[in-house]
């Protein structure tokens, strides 16, 4: 994946600043050049990325707003039983959800 995607920074342990490129990213133009929004799949790639893992088990994704270029996301993580839960923020609102199992790449 294309790393300039995206600029994630640590606000401490469990939460994080996800900085977003600008439309003229290859992913924006694809999807959807005159309207571009973010793909779901990222949202995985961005956990994956902040935590350092592969997740291995999606349990639930909810989307519930679009999020356009140059957007900062807030990024929470905590963990509910055998499960990270991630909840993405964008301008104050929540805009996705998920509920997944990871490993750690070493």
């Amino acid at each position: 994946m294309d790393t300039n995607l995206y600029n994630i920074q640590t606000i401490n342990g469990n939460n994080f600043e996800v900085c977003l490129s600008n439309e003229s990213h290859p992913v924006f133009k694809a999807h959807f050049s005159n309207n571009p929004i973010l793909p779901g799949f990222i949202f995985l790639h961005i956990c994956e990325s902040a935590l350092n893992i592969t997740i291995t088990e999606i349990a639930r994704v909810k989307f519930i707003t679009f999020v356009k270029p140059c957007d900062i996301l807030v990024l929470n993580i905590s963990q509910k039983k055998d499960k990270i839960h991630a909840e993405f923020i964008c301008k104050d609102k929540k805009v996705c959800t998920l509920n997944f199992k990871g490993e750690k790449v070493e």
